[in-house]
């Protein structure tokens, strides 16, 4: 009795090395961006997700309706790959050539709907945070030379006074935040060579309920490297907002301290590109 064996379905390949982010400068910030996974959707399902950068594999009957979406580190962590929400998708028709691979380059920006209540890159005269209580020869210096992360653009450089053990630098008051599991992120690039908070700063409807600012990241140096961080800020700001009404105010705070023993005199902290995001 003959025995029929059905074709097997070889794949071709295409390769992805990269996003790049495409932005409107004046209204969304400059197009800074750590994008550390494609996410692939055929016919609007998740097939999967791969590290960049990487070959996919595909085959000819699944070449049509493709998406490719952009996963990030969320808050930082290597063990939490999130779908970013607020970049487009990038749809395509594949190009595939019987058993080799094919280089795409995909360009995504920003969905038409997201809202930026904070944005500062400090290349103009005006800013968004003021330093608290500072001491004599405490400073938010403007840098735009090596040390900061583009070259001939100014970055925020923090500087302690000999006196000083931490440094806090607020925003202006944030307000009409989303709650309600609406995502809200902060996007910042940073360099440091100490321990570094981002924390937030809730100003209540009601002034008899204690005001009370904490920290919701921490990250230690960086090795004199530029990082790149999309911080998660829905479960705070949402949970804020649930307690305490819609009406419930916000900043957003950086803040360094010197560490090691003995103290380290030339504690630094670079940012850039603060960017808040919401829908």
């Amino acid at each position: 009795m003959a025995c029929s064996v059905e074709k097997s379905t070889i794949p071709s390949y295409i390769y992805v090395k990269e996003f790049k982010l495409n932005t409107n400068l004046l209204t969304q910030g400059d197009t800074t961006e750590d994008i550390v996974d494609v996410w692939l959707f055929q016919n609007n399902e998740f097939k999967g997700s791969f590290g960049l950068p990487t070959y996919i594999p595909i085959t000819e009957k699944d070449k049509y309706n493709i998406k490719l979406r952009t996963g990030v580190k969320r808050s930082g962590q290597d063990d939490q790959r999130l779908l970013y929400p607020f970049f487009t998708d990038y749809d395509t028709i594949l190009p595939l050539n019987d058993l080799g691979s094919d280089t795409i380059s995909p360009v995504v920006s920003y969905l038409p709907n997201c809202k930026f209540p904070l944005l500062q890159d400090f290349d103009g005269n005006s800013s968004f945070f003021t330093i608290y209580n500072p001491k004599k020869g405490d400073s938010i210096a403007k840098v735009n030379d090596i040390d900061a992360w583009k070259i001939n653009n100014n970055s925020a450089k923090f500087i302690l006074s000999d006196s000083t053990y931490q440094l806090f630098y607020f925003s202006k008051e944030l307000s009409n935040l989303p709650a309600n599991g609406i995502s809200l992120f902060l996007e910042i690039d940073y360099k440091c060579n100490s321990n570094f908070s981002i924390g937030i700063n809730p100003i209540y409807i009601n002034p008899n309920i204690k005001k009370e600012a904490y920290e919701v990241f921490n990250a230690k140096s960086t090795n004199g490297k530029w990082k790149k961080l999309y911080l998660d800020l829905s479960l705070e700001i949402g949970t804020e907002i649930a307690k305490n009404g819609a009406g419930t105010k916000f900043q957003i705070f950086f803040m360094v301290q010197k560490s090691g023993e003995p103290l380290i005199d030339n504690t630094h902290l670079f940012i850039d590109n603060i960017k808040l995001i919401h829908f």
